[in-house]
């Protein structure tokens, strides 16, 4: 992104294009702005200049917004994607936060639609270059392991299933829990607040509502069982994935960052199915180089790099960003292969990076150089920390 970012505003309403303008003219000196009365015009618009955030009403006549956002994913998948709109229908929720990154009510304040585009412009800003920016905004979904679909499935169809049944179904997926807290955190956005606890973001969506996104694959599909990937692959992450974040929770001893320590512990590789997605032809060489025992011993993180100029942990924040997860989650995932590991776990990274060690040298790496299993060496490991690790070893045998 080089000098002003542009943003478009699209609705077809005159005075509400109106009013946004003299809503956000205080913004003028920081972004580019521009205001199409149609998806038709906006993306005639855009032909001309791309932009980097659209913002557009839902309910329009001719091209509503759910398909001028499909239109836009398809031809500028490094836009992000805004739906701003006070008349979405029930019918309509499962599609409009399948196609937006935010989904924002009207009314909505001046402060909640600045923040919204700011976050959404750091989020490409820390992305780097046009194809990593492409790598987490194309994304729609993430592959899930096999076995997820149908228990998530089983226990939503239970009589007098609940917001805790499910969530902790879905506490066993990276993919489908970084979805939910999409989904919740651009509806917790309406209230100013964000939302990093799994079963909170369940219970505001409503198990009806992730049921209709699970039937519509948009939470959960599973690995494309032709591609090049090892079949182990997701499974090995997952389970990963899973003890880490028990173990950053543990080691969070009930402290008010208890929750962020356990979702990033959950999220954090879940780069590695953002580029398993939006580079599906290329990755799986990637990782059968990275594993193989002849090659250097590098770490993933510098593999991917040497490949795709981006890495998992990038693409993994990016996205979390992009979707709308607390800063200190997606901090804790972009650092939790690099983060210093000190003797006492003091907030979600460093719980999440000494972690993420421990459940590698008791399980096997999955994102450190292949047979390197002195990361933690020199590491003094406070004596509370340690024993709360003996703790999770005991339930958690190799």
């Amino acid at each position: 992104m080089t000098g002003k970012p542009h943003v478009m505003f699209v609705d077809d309403e005159p005075r509400i294009l109106d009013g946004l303008r003299r809503m956000l003219r205080t913004e003028r000196n920081r972004w580019d702005m521009s205001f199409a009365p149609g998806g038709a015009e906006a993306l005639a618009a855009m032909q001309d200049r791309p932009c980097d955030v659209v913002v557009t009403d839902f309910r329009m006549p001719g091209m509503d917004g759910g398909d001028l956002l499909d239109r836009v994913r398809a031809l500028y998948p490094g836009t992000a994607r805004v739906i701003l709109s006070g008349q979405t229908g029930e019918d309509n929720v499962l599609r409009v936060i399948a196609l937006s990154h935010q989904f924002l009510s009207k009314p909505t304040s001046r402060e909640q639609l600045v923040q919204t585009v700011d976050r959404l412009l750091e989020a490409q800003a820390a992305s780097g270059d046009d194809s990593a920016r492409r790598d987490a905004a194309m994304v729609q979904s993430l592959p899930s392991a096999p076995s997820i679909l149908p228990e998530l499935i089983t226990v939503l169809d239970a009589e007098g299933s609940s917001a805790g049944s499910v969530a902790a179904v879905i506490e066993h997926d990276p993919a489908a829990a970084a979805k939910v807290l999409q989904l919740a955190n651009s509806s917790a956005s309406m209230v100013g607040r964000q939302i990093s606890d799994v079963s909170q973001a369940v219970a505001l969506l409503g198990p009806p509502t992730v049921r209709g996104l699970v039937l519509m694959h948009d939470v959960v599909r599973s690995l494309d069982p032709e591609g090049q990937l090892p079949a182990r692959w997701i499974q090995e992450l997952t389970e990963h994935s899973v003890r880490t974040s028990r173990l950053a929770r543990m080691l969070a001893g009930g402290a008010p960052w208890e929750n962020e320590a356990f979702t990033a512990g959950l999220l954090h590789e879940i780069g590695q199915l953002v580029l398993a997605s939006s580079r599906a032809d290329a990755y799986p060489a990637v990782l059968l180089v990275w594993e193989d025992a002849e090659a250097p011993a590098l770490p993933l993180d510098a593999a991917e790099h040497a490949a795709f100029g981006t890495s998992h942990s990038e693409a993994g924040a990016n996205l979390l960003q992009l979707w709308g997860l607390p800063a200190t989650v997606v901090s804790a995932v972009a650092g939790h292969s690099t983060a210093p590991v000190g003797p006492k776990a003091h907030d979600p990274s460093s719980a999440v990076a000494l972690a993420h060690r421990i459940v590698e040298a008791d399980f096997g790496a999955v994102c450190e150089a292949p047979g390197h299993d002195d990361s933690l060496a020199g590491t003094d490991i406070a004596g509370a920390e340690q024993e709360v690790i003996e703790r999770w070893r005991a339930t958690h045998p190799r």
